[in-house]
């Protein structure tokens, strides 16, 4: 469960990843920041765009968003960074040698169906580097500073990154992994069935809240 327990961490699923071609590190260049090749920052960039249509496949509760707020080194902002916790995508960089350069995206979570998870954060990572996506400049500050540049959030709710991934999943049609049929029926299941299984529920902090006003 990602957030078992009110005002304690949550239990994430940080899924690392890199991609190898005849043996070699594709994700390794000496001179790259933290140690990244093009192609590294190029998949950085797919994975950062996609994320909102992500989570709603790699974080897929409606627990999961009580973990994803800010706080308790939730990687909640839509960056990476080589030492920024809160990064959705983190280097790892207690190691650096050619075969142990990678990245960590950090947003998953372990109730994720790991099918389905993996499939689409590879495919987002592939669009990133088809599209040469830029994923802007690393951010290795406290980015909950006031003078902290804005960075973009993960959506807060299922519903949000339902939406999201609604709008967005033609990334996930590459080489017929996925179909459009088999995404929008998970749309649709995760809505009548936890979205509003909650929404349409009293909570028991509503009775502490409200019950005796």
């Amino acid at each position: 469960m990602p957030k078992p327990m009110f005002g304690d961490n949550g239990s994430g699923m940080h899924c690392h990843q890199s991609l190898w071609k005849d043996g070699k590190n594709l994700f390794y260049d000496a001179n790259g920041y933290s140690n990244l090749s093009q192609t590294a920052q190029y998949y950085i960039g797919g994975i950062l765009k996609h994320t909102p249509a992500l989570l709603a496949l790699c974080a897929p509760t409606t627990n999961s968003y009580k973990r994803l707020v800010p706080g308790y080194e939730a990687p909640v902002m839509m960056t990476y960074s080589s030492r920024n916790r809160s990064a959705c995508v983190r280097i790892p960089v207690y190691s650096n040698t050619p075969s142990s350069v990678r990245i960590e995206y950090r947003s998953p979570d372990p109730s994720a169906n790991p099918y389905l998870a993996f499939s689409a954060m590879l495919l987002a990572g592939i669009d990133g580097i088809i599209n040469k996506i830029d994923p802007g400049t690393p951010m290795d500050i406290d980015l909950f500073e006031e003078e902290a540049p804005d960075i973009k959030q993960v959506p807060g709710s299922l519903d949000e990154v339902l939406v999201a991934l609604e709008k967005d999943y033609d990334f996930l049609l590459r080489g017929d992994v996925f179909n459009s049929e088999i995404l929008e029926s998970y749309i649709d299941w995760k809505r009548k069935n936890e979205v509003d299984a909650i929404r349409l529920r009293t909570h028991p902090m509503e009775y502490v809240m409200y019950y005796d006003v």
